[in-house]
């Protein structure tokens, strides 16, 4: 077996139209699938970032108690950031402060890059990053 690279990361959220509104409409992802998912009980929102993807997982308002109980243990452990290869990042974080983007940390240069953190919609930590 050989793992051939990054696919996609997921994040469960809250609220479909900010989480579009940000990842579509300010990063600029296109959508490349929408739709309901009977067995997760969830609508289900791929979005494609070039060679990768981010997937929206939004489970319905009013799951069974099965169905919440098996989504809340998902929510443990989550995602602790998502990096996002950019090729200038000063400019990419001079563009999202003009969305109203607040950055935690950077931009910062290290031996081999520059990077800085922000956080999404959901509160998921987010970097971007060049490489040298």
């Amino acid at each position: 077996m050989t793992v051939k690279g990054f696919d996609h990361v997921s994040i469960i959220i809250s609220d479909v139209e900010e989480n579009l509104k940000f990842y579509r409409d300010i990063l600029g992802f296109d959508v490349k699938m929408d739709f309901y998912d009977e067995g997760e009980r969830a609508r289900i929102i791929f979005l494609n970032m070039g060679n990768s993807m981010l997937e929206l997982i939004y489970p319905d308002d009013n799951p069974t108690f099965f169905e919440k109980r098996r989504w809340d243990d998902r929510k443990k452990g989550g995602v602790e950031h998502i990096a996002f290869l950019v090729e200038d990042v000063d400019k990419i974080y001079e563009y999202l402060k003009t969305k109203g983007i607040e950055f935690i940390l950077g931009p910062l240069e290290f031996p081999d890059g520059k990077y800085g953190y922000f956080y999404g919609p959901e509160g998921v930590l987010l970097e971007i990053i060049s490489w040298k």
